[in-house]
């Protein structure tokens, strides 16, 4: 059964049984009770307007969709904000409050209100689960999504609309058919959990079910060409295999088996998969961008993916708890590089034995390398070396001998010296151990790394992440314990993320800057502690958190002046003071201006 949750979400799946009843099988509203809305002829008048005549132009959504819809009269209008409503069930990433507030924009156009005692307005509350950046940005596509599907439900008979819904598969066939590439959009995905959360996941993502089914394909004997018949299959032998425990593929113990930190497109190998390919990748980007957190990510996921291959789900489950010690201590391994960091360290190193006589001794990587060889345990699990911050050092010196042999696992190297008892020193790298190493545009450009070291590694950009900085920002916020609910303030915080958006967009075309001196999302997370201290010393609730209409309010003021002008200021030093000044005044005033709404 698909509809376990952290949160409890019963009010979204009454508000999608609602939708099922009065919208789809009758004529019905979600919002407005003995009204006749979701009829073929009002879906026509709505599909016209906003789906066959997209609005293109860099404007926000809510300003386009009001040209679009407004035109078209009340009941479109309300028919519109109703379509929103649906959009708005399943997600988990917008808050209720600006879900509330969207729907009821909407209804204001045409001097409507949100009724507060409505399925819909409680079931806004909590989300199912996160529909990602993605799904906002692509917001006219999945909303457009879901009214062409509607509008061509009505044009079934009755019977045919009753007989669909009493099937999920005959249903599914029928969203299918709505356009080509239907399964590439998030809202077919939800739409089949909400009307049918017992036989399909609460996954929004095609990627994500493919990645499950390639994770616990040892579950599934006979597989057939549809991923949610398979997922079923899955979950049906999970719960054998894990009984009394509620499951869910985003949380323990079924998240850590297949999940990756990948937001790759849908056609893109994600990390996984190419350390798979390659065993070690570098992951790369301005500081601030959550490199080494990704990468201790991406281990855990080589560890616990290869234990489920390996052991099989049964065992897997079973011995858990091996693979867990696996992964938080025995086999990932990190080293923090810097300057001082060498090959003698790494590889082999005169050092001072008993009596003051020389000794060569083996560095890091070959004494890794035999423990790992010599390792007793089992199961037999891969391990991982994190080379943290790989631009402080120079590597390809820090390597060594280990250059060659990142390529050819098989073969063994001499080094050019003898251990105390005038023995050979030799080594080679385990098939079985994975690098993954981070590294700072700021400190040294891809570029300046030699094509041959290049070669040898993988390279995966780790970019400014406006949701990784919402995200993060509602995990500090509820450490605060501020006193405001995070539902109130994650509208400011979604403005915040746009604008440092806007900001390193203009960084990167700056000619005195670049793309390497686009700044991190960790950097901005200083204004959630600014607005707690902002919120306290007000001493009452305020409508704007971290922007009015015309400026933006002190905490975002005090991120700018005490965290990003200093990091700017540094970025570009070398400048005359006026043209430095003049830089930070523009960048300045791009991040100080509010965001437009939705």
């Amino acid at each position: 059964m698909a509809r376990f949750n952290e949160r409890n979400v019963s009010e979204t799946y009454k508000a999608a049984e609602h939708f099922r009843r009065e919208c789809l099988l009758r004529n019905g509203s979600l919002l407005f009770e003995g009204t006749d809305l979701w009829s073929a002829e009002n879906l026509a008048k709505l599909h016209k307007a906003f789906v066959e005549a997209p609005d293109t132009g860099t404007r926000s959504f809510t300003e386009k969709f009001r040209d679009q819809v407004t035109p078209a009269g009340q009941t479109v209008l309300r028919l519109a904000a109703e379509a929103l409503s649906v959009y708005f069930l399943f997600p988990s990433n917008v808050g209720g409050f600006r879900k509330r507030e969207l729907v009821s924009e909407v209804l204001g156009w045409g001097g409507d209100t949100l009724p507060s005692d409505n399925d819909v307005f409680r079931a806004f509350e909590r989300g199912i689960g996160s529909g990602g950046q993605g799904f906002n940005t692509r917001r006219p596509w999945e909303l457009g999504f879901l009214i062409s599907f509607v509008h061509v439900w009505k044009k079934l008979r009755a019977p045919e609309q009753a007989k669909a819904l009493s099937d999920p598969w005959k249903f599914k066939e029928l969203l299918d058919a709505t356009e080509e590439g239907a399964e590439n959009k998030q809202m077919r995905h939800m739409l089949l959990h909400l009307l049918f959360p017992d036989e399909f996941e609460r996954i929004a993502s095609g990627r994500h079910k493919r990645r499950i089914l390639e994770a616990f394909s040892g579950l599934v004997e006979d597989a057939e060409q549809d991923d949610d018949k398979n997922l079923l299959v899955v979950r049906r032998a999970l719960e054998k295999l894990l009984p009394g425990k509620e499951l869910d593929f985003y949380w323990e113990p079924l998240r850590g088996a297949w999940h990756d930190l990948s937001d790759a497109g849908e056609d893109d190998l994600a990390p996984l998969e190419l350390v798979h390919h390659k065993k070690q990748v570098v992951l790369f980007g301005p500081p601030g961008t959550g490199k080494t957190y990704s990468a201790k990510l991406l281990a855990e996921r080589i560890i616990r993916s290869a234990a489920l291959k390996s052991m099989g789900p049964t065992r897997y489950f079973k011995d858990l708890a091996v693979v867990d010690a696996a992964v938080k201590d025995a086999n990932v391994h990190r080293l923090q590089l810097h300057p001082a960091y060498s090959y003698e360290d790494f590889i082999r190193g005169l050092h001072v034995a008993e009596g003051g006589a020389t000794e060569y001794r083996l560095g890091y990587l070959p004494l890794l390398a035999k423990e790992i060889k010599e390792s007793k345990a089992e199961p037999r699990l891969p391990h991982v070396l994190i080379l943290d911050e790989i631009n402080r050092t120079d590597l390809s010196r820090m390597l060594g001998e280990a250059f060659s042999l990142l390529e050819d696992r098989n073969q063994v190297v001499e080094l050019p010296a003898r251990g105390k008892g005038g023995e050979k020193m030799a080594f080679s790298i385990p098939a079985d151990l994975y690098v993954i190493g981070t590294m700072n545009l700021i400190d040294q450009s891809i570029e300046q790394v030699d094509f041959a070291l290049r070669r040898r590694f993988l390279w995966i950009e780790c970019p400014f992440d406006p949701e990784a900085l919402v995200e993060a920002s509602k995990a500090i916020w509820g450490d605060k314990q501020a006193g405001q609910d995070w539902d109130r303030v994650e509208p400011d915080f979604r403005k915040l993320a746009t604008a440092a958006t806007l900001l390193n967009q203009e960084v990167k075309k700056s000619p005195l800057l670049g793309a390497q001196y686009e700044i991190g999302h960790t950097y901005f997370f200083d204004v959630v502690s600014f607005l707690v201290n902002y919120l306290e010393a007000s001493r009452r609730g305020r409508k704007n958190m971290l922007w009015s209409k015309k400026d933006a309010l002190q905490p975002v003021h005090q991120v700018w002046r005490l965290s990003l002008r200093p990091l700017l200021h540094e970025y570009l030093s070398g400048l005359d003071a006026g043209a430095r000044e003049a830089e930070l005044k523009r960048l300045g005033e791009v991040f100080l201006t509010p965001p437009a709404a939705e």
